[in-house]
């Protein structure tokens, strides 16, 4: 399956997925209110990072070395049975860890903030997320992409109305029910990656080693950076209804955030292929085109989004979020950050330089705890979010410049300035139909006049080559209908202008 047909059922997956998640949250806050969403958003985190530390970079090392072990009579299996232990075990451990806390809190009566079934629900989360996470990556290494979106279906399929039946009856550990059981198929999928022994020539070489250590000591220090640390210190400062403000506009943002993981799902094998061909030029050509597309998607959403926030936030998540609008407006504006580091990232690793992140990693761990600790105390939520835009921003452009110098892959800053115009464009004209017509009808003008200004824009920025466009068309999934992918070709094309080269 080639690179694009690849993204094409990586990014309808995550499409699925983000809106399921979407869905989720509002439903969590139209039910149990700031608060609970507070304690959701915290389980959550906790979960996810304890599935990251429980993983030991397993599945990095089969996102990126999984093809390589495909063989006939062992369609990767090898590998991952290998592998079973250095993230099986750790994950029990850490769930045991959880339930041993909740026990506690139960004897003692000291509840403390989260009732006791809370933990519990956060230590099954755990290993759902360690699980299903190794084999969505194993998956991915072997290019079944296909396969990975429709069980990414069947799990958001569950996972609304489990939330929702959940959340009304049990509160909070009943909305975590729904999150777990949107983890359930990818979970019962193990057994086809670890039920086969090896072949004796699959072995964990010192170059998965060490890429395995590098990216799980690097997630480890990245999770202060890019996961949720500030909850952390909203908690420690000012409780779960913060935290319930903030995550609201955390959630928004995630749909830009979360959308490049699971876009580009197919970007670490592909550009490992390149690379390990010794095919730079084809690197940089698909780095470009990566950079541009995600650029024309998720920065008009960002900046959009921000201009409409003020009726949109509490249209959603109802009139007790309004208070949480300037902070969804700073993390929605400028949560691109984090979606473009996304890019870079994945070249750097798969290009086996994951030591950069040793190095750089901690810094900005350093650099993220000292902004939060001075922000957050004194400004809450938005000093929080203006904290986050500050620190993603720096890493960033570190990522950048490391694969300009370092890796000889420059980025096209002319691209993402022209992207960026067309998308203030965008923002301007949704935020002038707002000052004029207020309630669903103002947004839904909004929104259509944003759109429409935008198509001009790029147009006359001359931001999207007709050569990209044709590539795109070209390599989309058989499966994807004949109409759909030839509507989309004449929507790109009446914004796209001559070909001025692959790598724009």
């Amino acid at each position: 399956m080639s690179f694009i047909g690849a993204s094409a059922f990586s990014t309808i997956a995550g499409i699925v997925s983000l809106a399921s998640g979407f869905a989720g949250s509002i439903i969590v806050a139209r039910l149990l209110g700031p608060h609970g969403s507070g304690e959701v958003a915290f389980a959550l985190f906790v979960a996810a990072s304890g599935a990251m530390l429980a993983g030991y970079g397993v599945p990095n090392v089969l996102l990126r070395y999984m093809q390589t072990y495909d063989r006939p009579g062992n369609p990767g299996g090898g590998l991952a049975r290998l592998l079973l232990p250095n993230f099986l075990l750790p994950s029990v451990l850490g769930s045991a860890a959880f339930f041993g806390y909740a026990l506690w809190l139960h004897l003692t009566g000291t509840h403390a903030e989260h009732i006791p079934s809370v933990w519990v629900m956060a230590g099954v989360m755990l290993l759902a997320y360690a699980v299903s996470g190794v084999t969505d990556a194993a998956a991915r290494g072997l290019n079944r992409f296909a396969e990975s979106t429709r069980y990414a279906f069947i799990g958001c399929l569950l996972q609304v109305p489990l939330i929702a039946v959940g959340g009304y009856f049990y509160g909070v550990p009943g909305a975590l029910v729904g999150h777990v059981a949107r983890c359930l198929p990818q979970v019962l999928r193990i057994r086809e990656y670890v039920g086969r022994k090896p072949d004796p020539g699959v072995t964990v070489t010192s170059n998965m080693k060490v890429v395995g250590r590098n990216s799980w000591l690097s997630s480890i220090i990245g999770m202060v950076v890019w996961t949720r640390i500030e909850l952390f210190f909203l908690g420690a400062f000012f409780g779960a209804g913060e935290i319930g403000h903030y995550a609201a506009g955390l959630t928004l943002a995630g749909l830009v955030v979360q959308l490049p993981n699971q876009m580009l799902g197919g970007l670490t094998p592909h550009i490992g292929a390149h690379h390990d061909k010794g095919n730079i030029d084809l690197v940089r050509v698909t780095f470009a085109r990566t950079m541009r597309w995600l650029g024309l998607i998720v920065v008009p959403i960002c900046l959009g989004g921000a201009a409409i926030m003020g009726e949109l936030l509490p249209l959603l998540f109802g009139s007790e979020f309004a208070e949480a609008v300037p902070m969804a407006r700073v993390l929605l504006a400028f949560a691109f950050l984090t979606a473009f580091s996304t890019i870079p990232s994945i070249v750097i690793n798969a290009c086996e330089r994951s030591d950069f992140f040793l190095f750089v990693a901690p810094v900005s761990a350093v650099l993220s705890i000292a902004v939060f600790a001075l922000v957050v105390p004194q400004w809450g939520g938005i000093g929080a979010a203006w904290g986050r835009t500050l620190v993603h921003g720096i890493w960033l452009v570190w990522l950048l410049a490391f694969c300009w110098r370092r890796l000889s892959i420059p980025v096209n800053v002319g691209d993402l300035l022209r992207i960026g115009l067309a998308a203030l464009a965008c923002a301007s004209a949704a935020y002038g139909v707002l000052l004029e017509i207020g309630g669903i009808a103002g947004l839904v003008l909004a929104v259509a006049a944003g759109a429409a200004v935008y198509a001009v824009a790029l147009r006359l920025l001359r931001v999207v080559p007709r050569d990209d466009v044709e590539a795109l068309i070209a390599n989309l999934p058989s499966r994807i209908p004949r109409a759909l992918s030839s509507l989309a070709y004449r929507v790109m094309m009446a914004v796209a202008v001559a070909p001025r080269g692959a790598a724009g």
